[in-house]
């Protein structure tokens, strides 16, 4: 697919998981909730098409069907369509598998890094910390992070690199948010986002036409983070480190504070799924 030399940035789709909404709002929360696993793609100009995270997709049954993975299964009930995988939406888009540069690793949760089999020729990018934990837990260790090393490509470890080894610049925000300037493009920056998973990362998409802020898991929809509204502790379990949610929510929050004209979005937030596949360029 011939694109212009614009950077440019679409949301997708590709499946959901189920959990209960009064475990994400203990306030309000009632029935099932549906959490969307969204990612996003980017045209850099003299990079080409860049990935963020890549959604569920089969694979993710296929990962989970011994045990201790299957536990995730259970946990978290996932459905998705072959239509909805994110190598079907690129296709019908007209952009091929191997049209993929990189794919940038959020952090290793199944709904976030499902199709990464799908692309065999994109390089693979996260934070030295994800890194670092995805290659050493085992079992049921795993299983607690989030961590399915079925769903890695047999050659996942020649083809992936720190975000910290490749940046031309790494700066902290006045906020405290440390920030990677990636590909030469100062309209795009990933963020370093701990606590609901070991290095989480985020992105900051900031050109004339749109400037959003990407937080991927930092919060589960944009009404607890606003009022402030703590998931139940019991996901205290599942998270890498309680302290380090908080204090990012703050951070983001003062972020918002300070760059009133950005967007706040989250991976699985209702409000995100009003962005899904409108085109945003400078």
């Amino acid at each position: 697919m011939v694109q212009n030399e614009q950077i440019s940035l679409q949301f997708f789709a590709s499946g959901y998981c189920e959990a209960y909404a009064n475990v994400v709002n203990p306030i309000s929360g009632k029935g099932k909730a549906k959490f969307y696993a969204v990612w996003a793609l980017l045209f850099i100009p003299k990079i080409g098409y860049v990935m963020f995270d890549t959604g569920y997709n089969d694979e993710f049954k296929r990962a989970t069907q011994g045990f201790p993975d299957r536990l995730y299964r259970w946990i978290t009930p996932t459905f998705v369509k072959e239509s909805e995988a994110a190598k079907s939406i690129l296709a019908a888009k007209g952009i091929a598998a191997n049209e993929i540069k990189y794919i940038i690793i959020s952090h290793f949760h199944g709904d976030h890094i499902s199709a990464l089999k799908d692309f065999p020729q994109a390089q693979f990018l996260c934070t030295a910390e994800s890194l670092a934990q995805a290659k050493s837990a085992k079992g049921f260790q795993a299983v607690k992070h989030g961590i399915l090393t079925g769903l890695f490509p047999k050659d996942f470890w020649e083809r992936v690199q720190s975000v910290e080894s490749i940046s031309n610049k790494i700066i902290t925000s006045s906020e405290g948010i440390k920030e990677y300037y990636l590909f030469q493009n100062e309209h795009f920056r990933l963020t370093y986002l701990p606590g609901h998973a070991r290095g989480m990362l985020g992105f900051i998409f900031d050109t004339d036409n749109r400037k959003i802020f990407y937080g991927t898991d930092a919060a589960w929809t944009y009404e607890t983070y606003s009022k402030g509204i703590l998931p139940r502790p019991i996901v205290k379990l599942l998270f890498d480190s309680w302290q380090d949610f908080i204090e990012t929510q703050n951070k983001i929050r003062a972020f918002e504070k300070n760059h009133p004209g950005f967007e706040v979005l989250f991976t699985h937030c209702p409000k995100t799924l009003n962005f899904l596949a409108d085109e945003i360029e400078t």
